[in-house]
């Protein structure tokens, strides 16, 4: 018989741990505080001011706000928390003065792993050992203006990450590598808006990496509306490099005075399967100084399935506007771009520095029929304005969006790109509407009224 008035031993347990999860995991909604003269002893509840991240770190749940009052920290945390889409977890920075600095006894200044849901807002992270800012397997991240310099390999790095959001960050100083590095074949990225500049390496790096597990590719990747400058000092790189990425949108950025490669997409292992493949690059000013830089795009080996137009490539004169060196040149279309600084005799780079003109380009491949070489006439470009004047021969020079599109459905295999274009603004740099049919601009800019 049973003894009813003895509860079942795991009623008991469940409740317990019930009653202990009540304890430990507070109501969401709570905003604390980060600030100088905080006490690390006061309780997490909402208002609390608190003085390290140590401390307040791991007191932090889905739906709480962490605001980072103006002033020095010491980095080396690591941010591990699960959240849902509505309640995730936020730390935002007061303003630029609200710092976090070195990382410890860690190796970078504020790790996101094994996170969900998590925004990190205007914070400034410098001189961490290695990196500013990682986000290591995880999900559903937004990075919005941020700074993130002056650290030893990299501002912000991610590590089998997807899902996730780059916004409006200014990434610079890197001593070693590049401003971002999206690597280790994380999917479904977006990268906006950032002003990536003065890096040792590469503005953007992202690669697949076969050789770190996954199945090391990146695939369905958006690239826009990012101001990058003056990267590859010491490392050299690419503005833009990409290897083993595949279904990507680069579109509506600038690129100027760097030292090496504009975008460039390619593969260094792996099979060809894991290799670089559908892209499209459109709406791109990449300008070097004279002398410097490499060509303004560079379609290498085995790369395949690449649509270059209405793009703004204007060469240092040592190099040629447009480098393809692809085994798979039937299925490279590039048209509608407006070239610059270097002789019609030197326009394209075939096979390693060897160059030819665009009548020995056209012929070869078919391509670039409607491109033209001449001066994009830029307003101000000795000030970093590249915006056109009135009388740009970049005006009317790109192919209209239903071109372009009719272009992918020819090429077969962009079915997510179609899927994007029809989602995203039809704008410019700067926000502007290009406006639909012909005479479209090419470049980044769109001719102001």
């Amino acid at each position: 018989m049973i003894d009813r008035r003895c509860p079942d031993l795991s009623i008991v347990v469940l409740l317990f741990f019930l009653l202990s999860l009540a304890d430990v995991s507070p109501a969401p909604g709570r905003t604390l505080y980060l600030a100088p003269d905080g006490d690390d002893g006061a309780k997490p509840e909402h208002g609390a001011v608190f003085r390290t991240l140590e401390a307040v770190i791991p007191v932090l749940w889905g739906g709480d706000t962490l605001f980072i009052r103006n002033g020095i920290y010491r980095g080396g945390v690591t941010v591990r928390r699960g959240c849902s889409p509505e309640a995730p977890l936020v730390i935002r920075g007061e303003s630029k003065y609200a710092i976090i600095r070195g990382s410890g006894e860690q190796r970078d200044g504020v790790s996101l792993n094994d996170c969900l849901n998590v925004v990190l807002d205007g914070i400034n992270v410098t001189m961490a050992t290695r990196g500013g800012i990682l986000i290591g397997h995880s999900k559903f991240i937004t990075v919005r203006n941020c700074r993130s310099f002056n650290n030893g390999k990299w501002g912000i790095f991610t590590d089998h990450s997807s899902d996730f959001r780059l916004e409006g960050n200014e990434c610079f100083g890197s001593q070693l590598e590049h401003g971002i590095y999206h690597s280790n074949s994380g999917d479904n990225f977006t990268v906006r808006g950032n002003y990536l500049h003065d890096n040792s390496g590469c503005g953007l790096h992202v690669n697949g990496d076969p050789e770190y597990g996954g199945d090391g590719v990146i695939q369905n990747g958006l690239i826009e509306r990012n101001l990058i400058v003056r990267n590859g000092a010491c490392l050299g790189g690419a503005g833009i490099n990409m290897t083993h990425v595949q279904d990507v949108i680069v579109r509506n950025n600038l690129l100027y005075h760097n030292l090496a490669g504009g975008i460039t997409y390619y593969q260094d292992s792996g099979t060809f399967a894991q290799g670089s493949k559908r892209a499209l690059i459109y709406g791109n000013t990449v300008v070097y100084l004279p002398g410097e830089g490499r060509s303004g795009v560079n379609i290498m080996t085995t790369s395949e399935k690449a649509v270059i137009c209405g793009n703004i490539f204007v060469s240092g004169g040592s190099r040629g506007c447009l480098e393809v060196n692809s085994e798979h040149l039937g299925s490279i279309v590039s048209d509608g771009n407006l070239l610059w600084g270097t002789g019609e005799a030197e326009i394209v780079e075939r096979s390693g520095e060897h160059r030819i003109s665009l009548a020995a380009w056209r012929e070869t491949s078919g391509n670039d029929r409607h491109s033209l070489v001449a001066d994009p006439l830029f307003r101000e470009p000795e000030f970093g304005d590249f915006r056109l004047q009135k009388g740009s021969p970049a005006v009317g020079a790109a192919l209209s969006l239903a071109e372009i599109k009719a272009l992918l459905v020819k090429l077969g295999g962009f079915d997510w790109h179609l899927k994007k274009l029809d989602e995203l603004p039809d704008d410019d740099f700067a926000g502007r509407p290009r406006g639909g049919g012909k005479g479209r601009t090419a470049g980044a800019y769109t001719l102001e009224e």
